[in-house]
């Protein structure tokens, strides 16, 4: 199954879209023309007034399954993307913040956290995307600026409440980081996948026993109807995996405050 989300997520979105609408709208087609030949058109036909009234029962259910499931990857793709965006805005506020420090300390730590952003944007984001969590170097630097921080001592009462305000700055930061993570590792329960999977064969079983009076219109709606739920659980599938493939979200973040920090007049 993770090698299919794989292959899936690493396509052009154009690509995708293409496959699943494709895909679903072949496998309905194949499925209503396969069962023509076991239960023909009069036999089911007879069966419509029943058939319809479960038809729009199953349908209802399963739409309501498909669009809370699709809301919430949504939402949790957003979520990631504001983490990300936070994560980046809390490193700049460390950098920036170190200008209240005298040197050297203040070129160490500055140096610390402009080497970090280019580690997640060089070394943890290609990692992220291809699925695995090389997180050792980032913890490392950060690791190195905390200790620098917390180990220098002043005697100016500014100077120690900045200190503090960075020593909290940089404990959201590591929250942000590790809600990064944990994101790039979570999935969705195999249980959901069951039921929009078994779910999606149910009604389109419902709707092959729904017979138009027509064999070219039934095997239109049926194609169409299997198409939008291809497209659907394409949006599932990609937006579950916030950091693969080709939509996953953005660096722009971190690059941007590579970009900002190299233009400051202060040296990192």
């Amino acid at each position: 199954m993770h090698s299919v989300v794989d292959w899936i997520s690493n396509l052009p979105v154009s690509v995708a879209v293409l496959l699943a609408l494709a895909g679903g709208g072949s496998v309905s087609t194949i499925g209503l023309l396969g069962l023509n030949r076991i239960l023909p058109h009069p036999i089911r036909s007879t069966h419509n007034d029943v058939s319809g009234f479960i038809l729009a029962i199953v349908g209802v259910i399963y739409a309501v399954l498909l669009a809370f499931i699709a809301v919430a990857v949504w939402q949790d793709f957003a979520q990631v993307d504001n983490l990300v965006q936070t994560e980046a805005n809390l490193v700049g506020d460390l950098y920036r913040d170190t200008a209240a420090l005298p040197d050297p300390t203040a070129s160490a730590l500055r140096d610390s956290v402009f080497v970090y952003a280019e580690v997640v944007v060089q070394d943890e984001w290609p990692a992220l995307a291809a699925g695995r969590t090389d997180d050792a170097a980032g913890w490392q630097l950060l690791d190195r600026f905390h200790s620098e921080l917390v180990n220098f001592h002043s005697t100016d009462p500014g100077v120690s409440y900045m200190q503090a305000d960075m020593v909290r700055t940089l404990n959201q930061l590591y929250d942000a980081r590790r809600g990064r993570f944990h994101a790039a590792i979570a999935t969705l329960p195999a249980i959901l996948w069951w039921n929009l999977l078994v779910g999606a064969v149910i009604l389109m079983l419902f709707t092959y026993l729904f017979v138009p009076r027509h064999l070219l219109m039934h095997v239109s709606m049926v194609s169409l109807l299997g198409a939008l739920i291809g497209l659907v659980l394409l949006l599932i599938v990609l937006l579950s995996n916030p950091f693969r493939g080709r939509s996953h979200v953005s660096v722009e973040p971190f690059n941007q405050l590579v970009r900002s920090v190299e233009t400051m007049s202060y040296p990192h």
